[in-house]
């Protein structure tokens, strides 16, 4: 946290106005409360409430806050994202971020290498993922990246298929995935296409592998009051934003007379370096410098970009660094300066009235070939500022490069940056709802009949995993610390006590004596100047006899914590109930302000980063859900 204090918490309760014939989702029941706030109408569901509550606070003090879905006018936000890993051929796994560190006689620099450490010609990836050098085949990671696109309420994902490629296998695993969550109720990123080379052949090319079943017709990312699907090409009515010759055939231009291009909602293809900027149907994936929308209210807004002047990220020009601010390099380009920047200029045209549609590049791309001087467009001299006869165009290193997804050279900043942004983009202010109470009996299940105030979690997230490495290599992640999944979360208060019900898929192991990570459940209350990642509290470490368990507190940042007390817990079949003193937390019944998250079996406990990786945990990651008056 370095010394940042938490976000002030914002009142939050989900009562709708059809609790009073007690069939409301999303709410609170009981009686009481401040008289001066109203009761919430919103009527949101679990999932709805979940993310509409979600709450962090970064490395860099950067805050996630409550918001309202409901008092917003309609925005779009999207990612590109990228399909290829492993389904490149490689060799190998090859690291440049790695291969830097070797000095001056890294193979990364040499064009003939022998070792096999850096081939020419293979893809390398920039840095490392933080769920490693994985596949795209690999079921574990497709389902982290719907919840974690869906908690940043990211409204579609636009697969590349730029260079006629169209991944079946993967866009099928994906697509399950995404049907799955969305029939849990999870209002999931839907699915769109950018093509380019070959463009009218690849529309095809998808339309029939995809479309034309109708099987995954709810998934298809559609503007609102318009029934067509959105696809980005190029058509015959494209006026030269694209970078490919509009007299190239049939392959590559879609008539408008076609009955496909009625079928879709067809966008054109923008290529940034163009002169001719399509205000009416471009589609900007990423542009040179600010990221100014067209006519149509569409802008791209990216994680780093190309220069006018090179397009090679190897080049490690300034306003290709993510850490470019608009002028300079700032020192720290962890921070996501250019990310930032970008997102600046699109919020100040948003204000003019100018944005209807972020379109944020990239979520997952990784990878870049390892070329040499004299291959085609490496030009004739040495690539930049490498000083090497080497060259990489839309990635380099960890620095020089565009993904949002967490990676192990710099952490989850820039997708706590594209959440907080996404959020503040699409949703309202937040507003103080009059909170209930009421006084629960933890071994009598009943007493949470009509408590309605419900988080819920994504069910299934906590699995195994056997993946492959995107070299293909079998078993290469294997992960089996899943173990109690968790589905929802129900909370009330009374004068004296905090109640919390936890919900599992199925019945909860038995605790075994000596995990300390056993139904963990973390909370930030009142000053968390001293805490881990905003969570000052943590429950449960040290189960005893008769139902208590342990109360400690964070008295210095990170992962210290000290005795505070104890609770009490009930654990029934699948439920496990937390009874909390309010005056260990700091608080009173008036008074009712925190965050929390619950975990289970997360295997490197004083690691935020883990979060996102082992055990399960609800919600995802660095994130808390906020609970307050």
């Amino acid at each position: 946290m370095k010394g940042k204090k938490f976000l002030k918490m914002f009142t939050v309760c989900a009562l709708s106005a059809a609790f009073l014939c007690g069939c409301a989702r999303g709410g609170n029941g009981g009686d009481g409360g401040t008289t001066d706030l109203k009761y919430d109408t919103r009527g949101l569901t679990p999932q709805e409430y979940s993310v509409a509550n979600l709450v962090a606070t970064d490395d860099y003090g950067r805050t996630v806050e409550v918001r309202d879905p409901t008092n917003a006018e309609k925005k779009y936000v999207g990612v590109f994202y990228f399909l290829w890993l492993g389904s490149q051929s490689m060799t190998g796994i090859y690291d440049v971020n790695k291969l830097e560190q070797l000095g001056d006689d890294s193979p990364l620099y040499d064009t003939n290498d022998q070792t096999g450490q850096s081939p020419t010609g293979q893809f390398h990836f920039a840095s490392e993922p933080l769920y490693g050098y994985y596949s795209m085949r690999d079921p574990w990671v497709i389902t982290r990246h719907v919840e974690l696109l869906t908690m940043a309420n990211i409204d579609y994902i636009m697969f590349d298929c730029t260079n006629t490629l169209i991944y079946e296998d993967v866009v099928e695993l994906i697509l399950e995935t995404l049907q799955k969550y969305a029939d849990q109720g999870w209002n999931v990123p839907k699915v769109s296409f950018y093509t380019n080379s070959s463009s009218a052949d690849t529309v095809r090319r998808i339309y029939n592998a995809f479309y034309v079943s109708g099987q995954y017709d709810n998934l298809w990312f559609r503007f609102e009051g318009d029934t067509r699907p959105v696809i980005v090409g190029i058509s015959s009515a494209n006026i030269g934003s694209t970078d490919q010759s509009l007299s190239s055939g049939a392959a590559t231009v879609l008539p408008t007379g076609d009955p496909l291009y009625s079928y879709y909602n067809f966008y054109e293809s923008q290529w940034p370096s163009s002169s001719k900027v399509d205000d009416n149907k471009g589609f900007p994936w990423m542009q040179w410098g600010s990221p100014a929308p067209h006519q149509n209210g569409n802008a791209s807004v990216s994680v780093a970009q190309h220069s006018e002047s090179s397009v090679f990220f190897s080049d490690q020009l300034p306003n290709s660094s993510r850490g470019y601010n608009g002028s300079t390099v700032e020192e720290d380009w962890r921070q996501g300066a250019n990310f930032n920047w970008q997102w600046e200029q699109a919020f100040a045209y948003d204000k003019a009235g100018m944005v209807k549609n972020v379109f944020v590049t990239g979520w997952n791309e990784w990878t870049a070939i390892k070329s040499v001087t004299g291959q085609p467009g490496g030009g004739n001299s040495t690539s930049g500022y490498t000083g090497k006869d080497i060259w990489f165009v839309d990635d380099y290193n960890a620095e020089y490069s565009r993904d949002i997804e967490m990676g192990t050279e710099y952490g989850d900043g820039f997708y706590i940056q594209l959440a907080a942004n996404t959020r503040n983009l699409k949703m309202g202010e937040s507003t103080k709802y009059k909170m209930v109470t009421k006084t629960i009996d933890i071994q009598n299940l009943d007493d949470w009949k009509n408590i309605l105030l419900e988080y819920a979690d994504f069910s299934g997230d906590a699995m195994a995993r056997d993946g492959e490495n995107a070299a293909n290599v079998a078993h290469t992640y294997v992960d089996n610390s899943n173990r109690n999944d968790i589905v929802s979360i129900k909370v009330v208060h009374d004068s004296e006590y905090v109640y919390f019900r936890v919900d599992t898929k199925d019945p909860i192991t038995a605790y075994n004596g000596t995990d300390t990570n056993w139904m963990n459940l973390l909370i930030g209350a009142g000053d968390t100047t001293q805490s881990f990642a905003g969570f000052n509290y943590i429950i449960n470490r040290k189960p005893g006899e008769n139902g208590t368990t342990s109360i400690e507190k964070c008295t210095q940042s990170g992962f210290n914590w000290t005795d505070a007390g104890t609770a009490e817990t009930y654990v029934s079949g699948n439920m496990i109930v937390y009874k909390i003193p309010l005056s260990a937390l700091g608080l009173s019944g008036d008074n009712v302000s925190l965050s929390f998250k619950v975990c289970d079996n997360v295997q490197k406990q004083d690691d935020i980063l883990d979060y996102y990786i082992t055990g399960d945990s609800a919600p995802i990651g660095r994130f808390g859900y906020a609970y307050g008056m």
